[in-house]
């Protein structure tokens, strides 16, 4: 989670902003691309029960921003069933330039999105040649992989390629013993987590040297909370350390908002639901 989301100045002069949202609409518009949960690619995941806790709002009055922003304005698209939104338009402005990091993060950022047209609809919107390549080659990865695991389905019954399924994991089980304790080495995940990395990595085809570059990259980002995710991510896109990752201190300035979202996080859906209730009886009693 980044520290902060700039904005452009000019974002006051838009004309569609000055002419056609409300005082509440442009609160609402700032709140969408500056709150915890956004991220680089513009698409994250966020409940309404949590927009309406942070900035104080019923859900009924979310639920009529969130359809006047989706149906009205056309400024973003959200996904009940993931519970992710994407900024249509974060592309266009947000990538002023490229780079090893950034392009690492906009490639692990993807690699946890579910809803496969929310990349395509913000990919579609992104003018840096760099960032827009990384959008459409995991768009193109993503999509030979399904062809691939239809093709394999409608196989199944062809005995040569149950022959060399079979042959191909006699040397996957061989080969996981040692990938595994290579990962032990430096991560301690669940066992299913480190099954997960191993899979991943015996699917590249490479050799060790290249799983303990890796194992080596995600160990000298110290402020990465999903080291599986990450190390999952630059196993299969290759991502690279930058030039002075191992030399560089990494800290995050302490202030009282350091634990906000962990804070938030303890409350449960009906928790969090009574808070908002409270906050809303207090506000107009």
């Amino acid at each position: 989670m980044a520290l902060y989301r700039p904005v452009h100045v000019t974002f006051w002069q838009d004309p569609r902003v000055i002419e056609e949202m409300t005082p509440e609409d442009k609160l609402f518009y700032l709140y969408l691309i500056t709150n915890p949960k956004t991220t680089q690619i513009g698409i994250y995941q966020i409940t309404k029960k949590q927009i309406a806790f942070e900035i104080g709002y019923s859900i009924e009055s979310v639920n009529a921003l969130m359809d006047r922003f989706e149906n009205h304005h056309k400024i973003i698209k959200y996904n009940p069933e993931t519970r992710e939104l994407a900024i249509k338009n974060w592309g266009k402005y947000n990538f002023p330039r490229a780079g090893t990091p950034i392009e690492n993060c906009v490639k692990n950022e993807l690699s946890k999105i579910k809803d496969m047209e929310l990349v395509k609809l913000v990919g579609s919107k992104v003018e840096n040649k760099k960032i827009r390549e990384i959008f459409d080659n995991y768009i193109n990865t993503e999509c030979d992989e399904l062809r691939d695991v239809n093709r394999d389905g409608g196989n199944n019954n062809n005995n040569n390629n149950n022959n060399n399924n079979n042959n191909h994991n006699n040397v996957t089980q061989k080969e996981l013993v040692v990938v595994i304790e290579e990962i032990r080495k430096y991560f301690n995940l669940e066992e299913n987590d480190i099954k997960r990395v191993a899979n991943t990595f015996i699917a590249t085809r490479k050799d060790i040297n290249y799983l303990i570059e890796k194992l080596e990259y995600v160990k000298g980002n110290p402020n990465t909370r999903d080291a599986m995710g990450l190390l999952i991510s630059a196993l299969k896109n290759d991502y690279k350390a930058s030039v002075n990752q191992n030399n560089t201190n990494y800290s995050i300035p302490s202030n009282k908002f350091a634990n906000f979202d962990q804070t938030f996080m303890q409350y449960s859906e009906d928790e969090l639901e009574a808070i908002i209730e409270k906050a809303q009886r207090e506000k107009f009693n």
